[in-house]
């Protein structure tokens, strides 16, 4: 038994010293998740396409998260970045070679989507507030409508095809294509997630938070805040061209809707807000839950028709930012990580459902005043 505490004591100081403080509840629940994602072939059964789905979003959250959730810019644009370095894909396989290589083409997607956001980046991070946001979002209104004028290239509103990621070489015949398309989303994610969370709780990552908190005290501490928030752009292209190109594989088709519409970049924002900004973890949450709301339980559990399902889907976002303002996954984040063992954690259960009728009362009357 002594063993096994110290085994845990010893996980959980790791765990602190690269990526923040944590409690044992906190890290157990983590191995759970991921476990039980790692598992999802045998028990997932047609949940398997909303968790792939999901964890591709996830990526994209991620890669918002790390510039607006972090610094406070809020771009409305990133679905340029992931769209443009979708589109990348889709014209090196269709105009040069069909026989590519998959890792050629995910680098040349984070290259496209690196360029496409220091072309908006440069000019627009010395601007602040609506004026940076309106920024990023001619971005990807001018991309989106080029996609039309030159459909000879892009094939216009139809997209152009791309190999799924049970067509890919280095996969096919591996294993049935759900499955395939799966792992490759998931580890992706996973790997994504433990970089972007270790640069989080970095130095850099801590200069990301001060800059969101109060700009002109890190800028009268000497620091050069434009090289930060550049810093933080480029980290952002890494995931938002691998989320673009995996989108485009997930599909087989890269299309204006899919990837460019200003749609796109609403739901990373929707995504990353309902699992709590600037925390990584917030957003992953967020992405899976938006994905299953729509892919899963609005289409096919209680079978919406398009219209429906789309009022449904932001009718319930809009009720989780209100009654959830800092996110759910980040309340429930640090609420469990006021107790020590699952004995502590039982007992404060208990006390937040009795409580819960106060809080509903106490938040409508906050919202009225």
């Amino acid at each position: 038994m002594s063993d096994a505490a110290g085994g845990a004591d010893r996980a959980v100081s790791f765990v602190e010293h690269h990526f923040g403080a944590v409690t044992r509840i906190q890290l157990g629940l983590l191995l759970v998740i991921v476990l039980a994602l790692l598992s999802a072939p045998v028990w997932g059964g047609n949940l398997l396409f909303v968790l792939a789905l999901g964890s591709i979003w996830a990526i994209l959250a991620m890669g918002w998260d790390i510039i607006s959730g972090h610094t406070g810019y809020i771009s409305f644009g990133h679905s340029a970045l992931s769209g443009g370095g979708a589109y990348a894909v889709a014209l090196a396989l269709t105009y040069v070679s069909a026989d590519i290589p998959f890792v050629v083409t995910l680098g040349l997607s984070v290259l496209a989507a690196f360029t496409i956001g220091m072309l908006f980046a440069l000019p627009s991070l010395r601007l602040k507030g609506p004026y940076f946001s309106l920024m990023t979002l001619l971005a990807v209104l001018i991309l989106y409508r080029l996609a039309y004028p030159f459909n000879q290239y892009t094939g216009g509103e139809l997209g152009l095809r791309v190999p799924r990621f049970s067509d890919v070489a280095f996969v096919s015949g591996l294993a049935s294509a759900s499955v395939v398309r799966y792992y490759i989303a998931l580890l992706t994610m996973m790997a994504i997630a433990v970089g972007l969370l270790y640069v989080s709780r970095s130095n850099v990552g801590m200069v990301f938070v001060a800059i969101r908190d109060n700009e002109r005290a890190v800028e009268a501490a000497g620091l050069d805040t434009t090289k930060f928030k550049l810093w933080a752009f480029t980290l952002s292209s890494i995931p938002m061209g691998i989320g673009g190109a995996y989108l485009g594989h997930f599909y087989g088709n890269v299309d204006p809707s899919t990837v460019l519409l200003i749609d796109r970049s609403i739901e990373m924002i929707v995504m990353s807000a309902i699992g709590g900004m600037g925390s990584i973890l917030g957003p992953i949450f967020g992405a899976m839950l938006f994905v299953f709301l729509r892919d899963e339980f609005l289409l096919h559990t209680i079978d919406l028709s398009s219209t429906q399902r789309w009022v449904a889907l932001w009718f319930i976002a809009g009720v989780l930012l209100l009654y959830a303002r800092d996110g759910i996954f980040r309340r429930f984040w640090h609420w469990i990580g006021q107790f020590e063992d699952l004995r502590g954690l039982g007992s404060g259960a208990v006390e937040w459902l009795r409580n819960v009728p106060t809080r509903i009362g106490s938040t409508v009357r906050g919202g009225r005043s």
